[in-house]
């Protein structure tokens, strides 16, 4: 189990935002109307689903960015998996209300979700965007979203105070129910991008 400290939340909470697959919404750009109600319709559809990313994360403290890719899986209720083969393999695996990060030695630590509400309401927000649950997505976040079904974007803004104090905010965009991109802006400044490619059908 992890220390309950909160420099060792700092990364936990930026790998959990990047597995989002995936209030009020914007006026839809689109030619009929739509919302967010008709995306997470869409959302809630999906079964399972796996991906390749590749990403970019800018740290304050380094002088170059942070390259890595690998694979993203999801089953449906509650599992989800960030695994990194380059440049070197790690992985993020949440399983019910266990999340367990594996590193490239081999050492591992799991925490309970539920124990750390910061982290809760990361997990909650992706388990209820996956299952298509607009309410609770909104009791987490304030979310703006604009475009069209084909081309949509969505901002997310942690409401809770503790969350804020890591994330700013977290841009996702997509077509239709397939996440293509996801950037995330830490209050520290640090900035992370992921551009995703679903695996063929």
């Amino acid at each position: 189990m992890i220390s309950g400290n909160r420099p060792a939340r700092r990364p936990i909470l930026a790998a959990l935002a990047t597995l989002l697959l995936a209030g009020a919404a914007t006026p839809s750009l689109a030619a009929e109307p739509w919302g967010l109600e008709d995306l997470f319709a869409r959302l809630k559809q999906v079964g399972s689903s796996s991906a390749r990313f590749t990403e970019t994360r800018e740290v304050g403290l380094l002088t170059a960015p942070l390259e890595s890719s690998g694979t993203l899986t999801y089953r449906r209720p509650d599992f989800l998996e960030k695994r990194t083969l380059q440049p070197q393999a790690e992985s993020l695996r949440l399983d019910g209300d266990r999340l367990t990060l594996t590193q490239a030695d081999g050492a591992s630590r799991t925490l309970s979700v539920s124990s750390m509400p910061e982290i809760q309401t990361y997990v909650e927000s992706i388990r209820s965007t996956l299952r298509g649950d607009v309410p609770t997505v909104m009791r987490f976040y304030e979310v703006v979203l604009e475009g069209t079904l084909q081309d949509w974007r969505m901002q997310l803004t942690p409401r809770a105070e503790e969350a804020r104090r890591i994330v700013q905010r977290i841009d996702i965009a997509g077509r239709d129910a397939s996440i293509r991109r996801i950037e995330l802006l830490q209050a520290d400044g640090d900035r992370s991008v992921m551009t995703i490619q679903p695996d063929p059908a």
